[in-house]
């Protein structure tokens, strides 16, 4: 199984981020669902905070207040990976589907 590392994480829009691994996959990752469920998100609802997103030691993770241990909320990279490679291949099956056939 290959391990994936976060290589940057740029806020974009409130609340989107472009994520970009170590291979040069990137993609948007939209927050908004999971700083609406939970408590542990809270903190995001703050757009400067939310702004202050870094990338852990070595690419492991990336968030907020990652040197705060037991006080950082923290993203798991090959979580991260699968909703982008997601994200990726819905868009091309979408675009697939929308172009005319060669055999029309």
């Amino acid at each position: 199984m290959t391990t994936h590392r976060i290589a940057s994480v740029e806020p974009l829009q409130y609340p989107t981020l472009r994520v970009t691994f170590d291979d040069g996959v990137s993609g948007i990752l939209d927050l908004s669902d999971l700083i609406a469920e939970g408590a542990i998100f809270a903190p995001l609802k703050d757009e400067a905070y939310f702004r202050t997103v870094a990338v852990g030691e070595g690419g492991r993770t990336f968030g907020w207040n990652l040197e705060a241990v037991g006080q950082e909320i923290d993203l798991c990279p090959d979580a991260t990976r699968i909703r982008i490679e997601t994200q990726i291949v819905e868009g091309l099956a979408s675009r697939y589907e929308s172009a005319p056939s060669a055999a029309a």
